[in-house]
């Protein structure tokens, strides 16, 4: 399914990785289970909804990391 993943606070990351600051993640969900959600990430967001550049990655957000899931289609 398309969603998009508001998560509580940005990802840590390192240079090179998903953009610093990102806290909206939005893609294909892959998979959902016990350590959270599996996401073909395509783009990726700030806090305040500015589009941030990055790589399409695939990601496992953990559970305890994800707010909540706008279901997209």
């Amino acid at each position: 399914m398309r969603a998009r993943v508001f998560l509580k606070g940005p990802l840590f990351t390192f240079a090179g990785h998903v953009p610093r600051g990102a806290a909206v993640v939005e893609g294909e969900v892959k998979d959902t289970n016990g350590l959270g959600l599996t996401v073909a990430a395509e783009s990726y967001a700030d806090e305040s909804g500015r589009r941030l550049e990055g790589p399409a990655l695939t990601l496992i957000l953990p559970a305890a990391k994800v707010d909540h899931v706008l279901v997209l289609g």
